[in-house]
């Protein structure tokens, strides 16, 4: 979570040495390197179709799952089990960093959903928005394989992207959003599932041993050989540079 792109956006890979963000573009520069088009069996009305729903998807549903995200961080740690030691490559306490990913998270996340302009309005009012374009999905999808036939599209892609964050989340944790998919759009919830056993066979594995950040060089193992005598000096050397970080990120914020 720290090693962003040069746009400040996540996800981004590196093509040939040239970094490209947003899924979107990367969607668009990988199909043309590699000459595959996931909508070239769709016609052109069907593109336009896909067009205007991603668009919904990328700029107004997933800003509603933003808006629950930011004003229960706590909710976010919990229901997707986030390990912060190992998101953030820190070594302090998860207590601490879970009480400062609290305050900033949710500060930084209310000034986004302002500027975006979802973030004036009530949560009732942002509730039902989610609703209704969870409605709109699922008609859209009616009892299709995918949203435009037996094989997914691009459409099919972002809508997992999203809608996976709504049913992957814990259900010890509240969300009426969720849960309205759960029991008004079941359809959309066989939708996840499909894309999910399609693209994902590995789904367990890499959601509990995905290395991340794998491409950065680890550091050699310590021997045990004069290890006990500086190691206690070393932990504190780490967690007093970890601190100095999350200090200098707090002052950004302010």
């Amino acid at each position: 979570m720290r090693f962003r792109s040069k746009k400040g956006q996540l996800p981004f890979i590196e093509l040939n040495g040239e970094e490209i963000a947003d899924s979107a573009i990367i969607i668009k520069e990988l199909s043309a390197k590699y000459d595959k088009n996931l909508d070239a069996g769709l016609t052109a009305e069907q593109r336009n179709v896909s067009y205007a729903t991603i668009a919904m998807l990328e700029n107004h549903l997933i800003w509603i799952i933003f808006y629950w995200r930011a004003k229960y961080p706590d909710n976010v740690l919990k229901g997707y089990k986030v390990n912060l030691q190992h998101a953030l490559g820190l070594r302090l306490p998860n207590s601490i960093l879970n009480f400062f990913f609290k305050i900033t998270f949710g500060r930084k996340g209310t000034k986004k959903l302002k500027a975006h302009g979802i973030g004036v309005h009530s949560a009732e009012e942002i509730e039902e928005f989610g609703k209704n374009d969870l409605k709109v999905l699922s008609e859209m999808l009616d009892c299709k394989p995918f949203f435009f036939g037996d094989e997914p599209t691009s459409l099919d892609v972002v809508a997992f992207a999203v809608l996976s964050q709504l049913h992957y989340l814990s259900k010890d944790i509240t969300y009426p959003l969720r849960d309205y998919m759960t029991e008004k759009c079941p359809n959309l919830i066989g939708h996840v599932s499909r894309m999910k056993d399609k693209c994902f066979p590995d789904w367990d594995e890499i959601c509990t041993k995905l290395d991340l950040n794998a491409h950065i060089p680890k550091p050699e193992p310590e021997t045990k050989e004069g290890k006990e005598g500086g190691e206690q000096e070393k932990s504190n050397e780490q967690e007093g540079a970890d601190g100095d970080k999350i200090e200098k990120e707090l002052e950004k914020d302010k």
